[in-house]
């Protein structure tokens, strides 16, 4: 962990601004015919507590993924300290969250949860409505890092980009990803290298990371932020 650090703050010193954020994520599985229900419920119970100025909540469907995700939506809840995270997360307590959650599962098929820590970001000012995030089974996170800081050497993108820790909360071994967000689905359709310059940049990325396991990607969109 003491490397992977080592190789973060040496990227950041010559590239771009990080800023490390926590994260907790809840993946519930929703009929169609409960959506609004569910909907109602997330916004009810979020809408009418606290939550600090250094953590933000957003609900998200999950529109598009493979046939290994069940999840349909997506309660992702973000922080600037692993301290402030956990404090947020214990706070989900009480009568009005029993209430919430009893509710909830009335109309929830499955829910999960994973949890942890963004590495390095590019763009982090960057509030978008649309995610993407690519999973990943990593032997070598120091090499994964290290190429995808390399990458963005040559690679503009027009919103937030990251990697990231997996620490919690998964099936298969994932433990790193990458997230990138766009305004609108058209601009995450075209997503990709535009240049002969960032093309090269993906096939020397892609080449640098053979040897990890890709596991999945999947998309949110917004519905509401609290």
């Amino acid at each position: 962990m003491k490397n992977l650090l080592l190789v973060v703050s040496l990227l950041v010193s010559s590239l771009v601004f990080s800023q490390d954020t926590y994260w907790y994520d809840v993946l519930l599985e929703v009929k169609g015919e409960n959506t609004e229900n569910v909907a109602s419920l997330v916004d009810q119970y979020y809408s009418n507590i606290d939550i600090p100025e250094n953590v933000s909540v957003a609900f998200s469907s999950i529109p598009l993924k493979g046939t290994s995700e069940n999840a349909t939506h997506i309660i992702s809840i973000v922080a600037d300290s692993s301290k402030s995270l956990a404090d947020f997360r214990n706070s989900l307590s009480g009568n009005q969250w029993d209430l919430y959650v009893s509710k909830m599962q009335k109309n929830v098929e499955s829910v999960r949860a994973s949890a942890g820590k963004g590495l390095l970001s590019f763009n982090p000012e960057f509030e978008q409505p649309v995610g993407q995030a690519w999973i990943f089974n990593v032997k070598d996170a120091n090499s994964f890092v290290q190429a995808f800081g390399k990458l963005m050497q040559s690679f503009k993108v027009d919103g937030f980009v990251g990697v990231g820790q997996i620490v919690h909360g998964t099936d298969n071994g994932e433990n790193m990803y990458i997230y990138g967000t766009y305004d609108n689905l058209s601009q995450a359709f075209d997503f990709g290298p535009k240049n002969d310059k960032e093309a090269k940049a993906f096939t020397l990325f892609n080449k640098e990371i053979s040897k990890e396991d890709y596991i999945k990607t999947f998309t949110r969109v917004l519905i509401k932020r609290f």
